[in-house]
């Protein structure tokens, strides 16, 4: 690209000023006055596909310097049916601080923790991945398999969407924050119990864990806002009795 244009080569062949040209590109979004004299938010969203998927090719890195919020998609998720195909990990925003403080507000004060438990589990899975494919999934301990499961409820029951569903093709935040809730509460619920000889594959074979998936097919239109907490409670419910039952 750099000879075709006649100028100094630089990070693979890009010009030397790719990282400021993108800078200046995305600089442009922004504050603006319209012609009816209202104020609007103009937002640039750009798509870079690197070579091969390497996200250290220079556009990408360019790129990322720049911009606050990043969605990883990844073909892997794609071919696993897995959609949207964003990867939890690999995708961040610099306005989780904004978003945590609406939502703390106006959904509920547990949004913020739930979230941060929600990526560590998710962290977590990851690393124990590893050592699944080295030694096998039984070599974990009971706690390790209970992340294990957790991890996987909160890619199937929660971050996974079906566009074609449509009650899932939109969720409230409302309505995802008890979706998420609810994973949490089970996972914390089974990890105090899980050291006293009750074994994780009991309590994947509970009942509740089929109503957990089932929260996001909860029809938002067919209920009142204002019923929609205690439509979900009921799987709240039901996951302490399972859990207290299987306890004793």
């Amino acid at each position: 690209m750099s000879g075709r244009l006649e100028e100094m080569p630089g990070e693979e062949g890009y010009p030397a000023y790719l990282a400021s040209r993108i800078s200046s590109f995305y600089g442009r979004a922004g504050k603006i006055l319209t012609l009816s004299g209202e104020d609007a938010a103009l937002s640039v969203i750009g798509a870079v596909s690197p070579p091969g998927g390497d996200l250290s090719e220079p556009v990408v890195q360019a790129t990322l310097r720049v911009v606050k919020v990043f969605w990883s998609l990844e073909d892997t998720l794609a071919y696993a049916r897995h959609f949207p195909a964003i990867h939890w990990l690999n995708s961040y925003s610099l306005y989780t601080f904004v978003v945590d403080k609406y939502f703390t507000e106006n959904i509920d004060k547990r949004w913020s923790k739930n979230r941060e438990t929600a990526m560590s589990i998710l962290q977590k899975e990851s690393e124990l991945q590893e050592i699944v494919r080295l030694v096998g999934f039984d070599a974990l301990s009971e706690q390790e398999k209970l992340t294990m499961e957790i991890a996987k409820s909160i890619k199937e029951d929660f971050l996974h969407q079906n566009a074609f569903d449509d009650v899932d093709t939109y969720t409230s935040p409302l309505k995802q924050f008890f979706m998420l809730n609810n994973i949490l509460v089970f996972y914390e619920k089974s990890a105090d119990i899980v050291h006293k000889n009750i074994t994780v594959s009991e309590l994947v074979k509970l009942p509740i864990r089929e109503k957990i998936g089932r929260v996001k097919y909860i029809d938002e239109k067919s209920i009142e806002d204002c019923d929609l907490e205690s439509e979900i409670s009921v799987v709240f419910k039901e996951i302490e009795e399972s859990i207290e039952v299987i306890n004793e």
